[in-house]
């Protein structure tokens, strides 16, 4: 069963995930946090409750505070690396090397760990879309086939060593129903120049999501966000 935005996006087959064409050794990025994985404190996502149920963690390569623990986006300011990217020494290369190819400023970059039989809920970031001159990209780490996320309709299951793009803009989830933790890198960039191989298709498939971007989140408003806003509300009395 779909829900009433997935309808619209599928109805009016609207694309929101690409692959970006940069190259890595995801290995490499998932051997330093195994061996830093003990000296890491992860944190529970602070939306606890609201956007999930509680096994989604991460810790912070990039802050806005300059804390590994930190995660909050209060200012969309430049961040800085944090006190743990001393065990991440072939990670932070490729980072800057991903900000000199597509000439960007770094925001929020942090590990981020859903639990087996744990999800993140339907959500929305406003402005972590190009639209915004942001962009947010995930490299898979560790996946299962039961790990399941969907942009709107549409419904993805990234491998590790790709790095990928999707407009968060616009309504998404994860269910983990597997029984072995997914682990993404997620980075989001400032204002990145030529990100897309194929511009004229993106800008074409972006140019269609606006087109029906009011409607897509009105229905998620009111058929999603507003009733759980209200249930939430009555429950505190």
């Amino acid at each position: 069963m779909l829900w009433p935005w997935e309808i619209i996006s599928k109805l009016f087959s609207l694309n929101f995930t690409y692959r970006i064409n940069f190259d890595f050794d995801h290995q490499k990025i998932l051997d330093e946090y195994i061996n830093a994985k003990n000296k890491l404190i992860e944190i529970k996502h602070p939306s606890i409750g609201i956007d999930h149920d509680g096994g989604w963690k991460v810790v912070s390569l990039y802050s806005e505070t300059g804390s590994a623990s930190s995660v909050d986006k209060k200012f969309n300011s430049d961040t800085a690396p944090t006190e743990i990217i001393k065990f991440f020494t072939y990670t932070h290369k490729i980072i800057r090397e991903l900000l000199k190819k597509y000439d960007c400023k770094p925001r929020r970059i942090r590990f981020s760990t859903l639990k087996p039989k744990k999800q993140i809920n339907w959500h929305r970031d406003w402005d972590e879309s190009i639209r915004y001159n942001n962009s947010r990209l995930h490299l898979p780490l560790i996946v299962n086939e039961n790990c399941k996320s969907k942009l709107c309709h549409e419904s993805y299951q990234w491998q590790p060593g790709g790095l990928y793009y999707g407009d968060y803009s616009f309504p998404h989830q994860i269910k983990n129903e597997g029984m072995d933790e997914r682990l993404h890198l997620i980075i989001d960039l400032k204002n990145p120049k030529n990100l897309f191989t194929d511009l004229e298709k993106f800008s074409k498939d972006q140019y269609k999501r606006e087109k029906y971007k009011n409607l897509i989140i009105l229905t998620f408003n009111i058929f999603y966000k507003y009733p759980r806003k209200i249930i939430r509300l009555l429950s505190f009395k």
